[in-house]
């Protein structure tokens, strides 16, 4: 057990071997279909590193237990090769469960697009998600050609979302107060259970692997294999 001051993160492996291994990346359902909302963003301020915070002068700082977000993109049919130079919009719930824009129409935190390096890797600053009603903790991400192809409005070319180590979420959820309302949410999961066993549940490919980095920060990393055919 580490001791990060204002929570106890355990440093057991967060995923089974194989779930780091070539595995398709599930799509998830899109309610809406067409251009994502990050076209309407993109120029006032949504491409950045550091999401904690409002673009577009709003104002407004998300509070929650500091996360380094690493993501990176692979080719499926080719794992060797990174998926360079592809646009990545994140976005995910605050501490108490709640999305900017949507319940909190006042706010635009915790959104942000990336552009992924030679090697298919993107980082963001944020916080660990909060949960709400019926969902385990989840950051979406969608992904476009590149950044041209965003601003354009062309199609995203895929859209799903990644999940988090449950003895993580209850340990973070339990020692920090900005997550009280999470925590309760956490606790009456009914319908969408969270990844309890990874070893023989499927969804364990959408496990981000969490550890300390430092004294009160978390690192979270994915690898994420998907069709990159024209």
């Amino acid at each position: 057990m580490m001791n990060t001051g204002r929570f106890a993160l355990t440093r057991a492996d967060a995923l089974p071997s194989a779930a780091n291994a070539p595995h398709p990346f599930p799509h998830d359902r899109v309610l809406q279909p067409g251009p994502g909302l990050a076209r309407l963003w993109e120029g006032a301020g949504l491409t950045r590193s550091d999401i904690t915070t409002g673009f577009n002068n709003v104002s407004g700082a998300a509070h929650g237990v500091p996360m380094d977000l690493h993501l990176s993109f692979h080719d499926i049919h080719h794992p060797g090769r990174a998926m360079a130079g592809r646009a990545i919009y994140v976005w995910h719930a605050d501490a108490a469960g709640q999305y900017s824009v949507f319940n909190l129409p006042h706010r635009n935190y915790l959104r942000g697009v990336g552009i992924t390096d030679g090697q298919g890797r993107v980082r963001f600053r944020t916080i660990y998600p909060g949960t709400y009603r019926g969902r385990p903790p989840h950051i979406h991400f969608e992904v476009y050609r590149n950044l041209d192809a965003l601003r354009c409005g062309a199609a995203r070319r895929f859209r799903s979302s990644m999940l988090f180590p449950d003895p993580v979420s209850r340990a973070i959820y339990a020692s920090h107060a900005a997550y009280c309302d999470s925590r309760a949410a956490y606790d009456a999961l009914r319908f969408e259970l969270p990844v309890t066993d990874p070893e023989n549940d499927a969804r364990a490919v959408r496990l981000a692997t969490v550890t300390a980095a430092g004294r009160d920060r978390l690192r979270a990393r994915l690898q994420v294999f998907m069709d990159d055919a024209p």
